[in-house]
């Protein structure tokens, strides 16, 4: 028994707050009405530093040390032995996610709640992989994470997981038109409008008449017969987020010109329509005097979401000659 150095655990795995611990061969969980127990795996645990004590870790702190651990690292080596070792022998632990879960679905939906609520779905998957619902969840997760203002810097890597989840339901069902539609909404911000189109007529082939057909129906035909672009909406989102990184360092003529190149080329508010975006660009031309620009912006982030406050005050203020210094 022993807790490996800090020196030959990788750095993203946390050896600041994790010990890691690998039981000997004999050593099981017990589980009620199972005889044997749970032989514990080969392979390193993590313990957290506080609870740690001398002689072995008591069954309580192995199972809180997977479950702390998981939730901050549902990608990590082992995570799937690590999940099946607390569905099995904590199954306590997997029902607090899922309450997670749910509660988080009900509250605003803030990013760190939607984060938080993705990561409890991630390690439930890891349990349940023919789980088909679990999977239309994270795709539909990080799909709509990419998106937020908040986290334009890692949207690349989120639309790479709503790919991956989306295409875990077609291994489920090959044929899901609900995931091949999000799959396709995907391909299309990557700029790969055939594969996109491909999904779509999949999609077609397996809806019946309803509003959702509708839909499908018309995004296919709208970017139909659009060849493979290298310039996408991706590229798009990463400049959005360039200019706001630009504009919080107060060099708001930088950011005016990506914002100003983005609406003057068109793709961007017409595909992705935000009103994030229509008020960064209506303050950077406050900040730049060109008032009666900056309230054409305002206004149009205000038609896309009435209830948009930062649009609200900005153009509160420069209705009344102020300055927005938000």
């Amino acid at each position: 028994m022993h807790a490996t150095s800090a020196a030959s655990v990788p750095p993203t795995l946390s050896p600041e707050r994790f010990i890691f611990w690998k039981p000997a061969r004999k050593r099981s969980l017990p589980v009620a009405g199972q005889q044997p127990g749970i032989p514990l795996p080969g392979i390193l645990l993590p313990i957290n530093r506080s609870d740690w004590k001398k002689g072995e870790p008591t069954d309580a702190v192995i199972g809180q040390g997977l479950y702390d651990y998981l939730r901050q690292f549902p990608d990590c080596p082992h995570n799937t032995v690590y999940a099946e070792l607390l569905r099995d022998a904590f199954p306590h632990f997997l029902t607090d996610l899922a309450a997670q879960a749910i509660m988080l679905d009900a509250k605003d939906p803030a990013t760190a709640h939607v984060k938080r609520k993705l990561t409890a779905l991630k390690i439930l998957a890891l349990v349940e992989p023919a789980n088909p619902g679990l999977f239309h969840q994270l795709c539909r997760g990080f799909y709509e994470l990419a998106l937020s203002f908040e986290e334009l810097e890692n949207c690349r890597r989120h639309l790479l997981q709503a790919m991956r989840y989306g295409q875990e339901v077609l291994k489920i069902n090959p044929e899901d038109p609900y995931a091949l539609h999000l799959l396709a909404e995907i391909d299309v911000i990557f700029g790969d409008f055939p594969g996109a189109d491909a999904k779509w007529q999949r999609a077609l082939n397996h809806l019946d008449e309803s509003d959702f057909r509708e839909q499908v129906k018309h995004r296919r035909q709208y970017f139909g017969g659009k060849p493979w672009v290298e310039s996408n909406l991706v590229d798009d989102l990463e400049a959005v987020h360039r200019a706001m990184t630009l504009f919080a360092a107060e060099n708001h003529q930088l950011a005016l010109a990506i914002l100003e190149r983005l609406e003057e080329e068109g793709r961007f508010p017409a595909e992705l329509p935000s009103a994030d975006y229509f008020y960064l660009l209506g303050v950077c031309r406050m900040r730049d005097q060109q008032m009666a620009a900056a309230a054409e912006a305002l206004q149009r982030a205000l038609h896309i979401d009435p209830e948009h406050q930062p649009a609200q005050q900005a153009r509160e203020s420069l209705a009344g000659g102020g300055d927005e210094n938000a």
